[in-house]
């Protein structure tokens, strides 16, 4: 029989007009940084308001950042609190470069798990629409894209309250559903118990991992982490992808793929759990420079390190990165690829925002919900704008709400000068203590602008 590579993420192709952008914002990373989990803290720039001295530590940097409100994450039907996000690599299909993916995990009447959605935002306009929603989709806690768009991958807690449903979906750039990988999927050559989290890397091709966990119920199954890599070039054709025959060797799975588990034996979901209380490995950002594959547990308050993630062919010990009391269940990660440094959002007793060397020293923490209760964060990602400064995206689950994190935009304002030498800031404009020798009451000879 004749092989051919099947179309199995095949696309239709979409025209996008340009989108109305706000001066100076909203560009991609260059996708080995955007697909990684990678982000930039360079606050470059600044204005004739904007001091610079506070940006020369990573608390200053951090503290900086300006907090935008982007969108609303509750879908048309009532779907809520927004867990996993990642911002699109290549306009592709119903996917257009620089929009937000965002899953919501609760269901309009708020129970836990029973979202059914994934939404499309574009953060210029804060406009958003359903990328994909429904069946099998169920309690969607994470999403990865892989850098080509050809493939956006969710990981889904399910329909059960103990974690026992769960299972990780591949959806086309089309907005089509692909593959369903669960336990019986993949014939128990990989394990979907309470899936929590989802990661992607490009190093030794694509591949991408998700945490476990566990059973809520038997308090089992869970704190593993494993690596699943696509080989939809084996699919024999006129073979399903969902149920293919594979040309390579391999015994059928889905769209031909391999599982390797690459760390276990790691804190999962306690027994008597939910899907509201579920915790294990969650957050994943791949270093590409190293090979390293970074992951949150918000069962053990721990940031850990695995070495040679996208090669690994059995588990490996997971080095502690961080443990301590910045972290308090700490959710997603991202890094820095200006410093390599690794920055966490907290899920539980606080919502900070903390940044922590790879040598584990806690060197920036900044409270992104000041004056709410904890448990407001959840999904993070980032994007850059224009100028190519950073834009960290998160989810604010007590207001269902996409922020950004970005370079404070220029001040706007004006200088204004009497004959006696007074000035007059107005605006934004800094003032220079220069008030002249008398009060400012003579006419306005000058005025000059500071930026717009």
């Amino acid at each position: 029989m004749t092989e051919t590579k099947p179309a199995w993420l095949t696309s239709r192709p979409v025209a996008h007009a340009q989108r109305n952008l706000r001066p100076g914002r909203w560009a991609v990373l260059v996708p080995a940084m955007l697909l990684t989990g990678s982000m930039g803290l360079v606050v470059g720039g600044g204005s004739a308001a904007a001091g610079t001295l506070s940006q020369a530590s990573p608390q200053g940097q951090l503290s900086s950042l300006h907090d935008v409100t982007v969108a609303s994450a509750v879908a048309p039907n009532g779907d809520n609190n927004p867990y996993g996000i990642a911002v699109v690599p290549k306009s592709t299909g119903e996917l257009t470069a620089g929009n937000l993916l965002v899953v919501d995990f609760n269901s309009a009447a708020g129970t836990a798990g029973g979202g059914t959605t994934v939404l499309q935002i574009d953060p210029a306009t804060g406009s958003t629409s359903v990328f994909f929603q429904g069946v099998p989709l169920a309690g969607p806690v994470g999403v990865a894209i892989n850098p080509a768009n050809d493939g956006v991958w969710i990981g889904d807690y399910g329909t059960a309250a103990n974690g026992t449903a769960a299972n990780d979906l591949l959806i086309n750039a089309a907005g089509s559903l692909v593959a369903t990988f669960t336990n019986a999927t993949t014939a128990g050559k990989a394990n979907f118990m309470g899936v929590w989290g989802q990661g992607v890397s490009t190093s030794a091709g694509v591949s991408f991992y998700w945490g476990n966990a566990g059973d809520a119920t038997t308090g089992a199954g869970g704190g593993d982490v494993w690596r699943l890599t696509p080989n939809p070039g084996a699919v024999k054709a006129g073979s399903s992808l969902q149920d293919p025959t594979c040309s390579n060797g391999q015994s059928t799975q889905p769209v031909c793929a391999t599982y390797s588990q690459i760390a276990a034996g790691q804190a999962q979901t306690s027994i008597g759990a939910s899907a509201s209380s579920a915790a294990g490995p969650q957050g994943f950002a791949f270093d590409q420079a190293t090979g390293t594959l970074y992951e949150t547990n918000d069962a053990s308050n721990t940031l850990y390190a695995i070495p040679g993630a996208a090669t690994a062919t059995s588990a490996r010990a997971a080095t502690v990165v961080y443990h301590g009391p910045a972290l308090d269940s700490p959710q997603n990660v991202v890094i820095d690829p200006a410093n390599g440094n690794l920055l966490v959002v907290n899920g539980a007793g606080n919502n900070d925002l903390v940044e922590i060397t790879p040598q584990g020293q806690v060197v920036a923490t900044r409270d992104l919900t000041p004056g709410q209760p904890g448990g407001a964060l959840f999904g993070l990602a980032v994007g850059a704008d224009a100028a190519g400064n950073p834009v960290i995206y998160y989810g604010n689950d007590h207001t269902n709400t996409v922020h950004a994190l970005e370079v404070a935009p220029p001040a706007k304002g004006q200088w204004l000068a009497g004959k006696d030498g007074g000035v007059l800031s107005v605006g934004d404009a800094a003032l220079y203590r220069s008030i002249g020798a008398k009060p400012f009451n003579q006419p306005i000879v000058g005025m000059a602008p500071t930026a717009f």
